[in-house]
């Protein structure tokens, strides 16, 4: 059991930190603009690579938004490798994470579903 503790901790502190580095200090424009939030770090079994799920807070082209992550993900690995101590940093793999949109959506078919007249 120690072991899933282990890497559930280790990826609340992966998804802690890259929340800050993404947020807070990356350079390129597109991200900035983007107001992005890290939602879910998923780790593989042997700490090597890691999935990032990450909701952009306004309506932007979201392939545009992952090339640009990708193409700052040398960066963020170098800082993450900085704030954590593991043996290995992962590869981070960045997905974009489209459940706050869906909730919203669904929320707003709600809505119009109960404003609308009953017969």
């Amino acid at each position: 059991m120690t072991g899933k503790r282990r890497l559930a901790r280790l990826q609340e502190d992966i998804q802690r930190e890259l929340a800050a580095i993404v947020e807070f200090e990356s350079r390129d424009p597109i991200v900035k603009a983007a107001f992005p939030t890290v939602m879910d770090v998923q780790l593989s079994i042997d700490g090597r690579y890691a999935k990032v799920y990450v909701a952009a807070g306004t309506e932007i082209d979201s392939e545009a938004f992952i090339k640009a992550l990708k193409r700052d993900q040398g960066f963020y690995r170098s800082e993450l490798a900085h704030r954590i101590s593991t043996r290995h940093t992962p590869e981070l793999q960045f997905m974009v994470d489209h459940t706050v949109e869906r909730s919203l959506r669904l929320e707003h078919l709600l809505r119009d579903e109960d404003d609308s007249p009953t017969e």
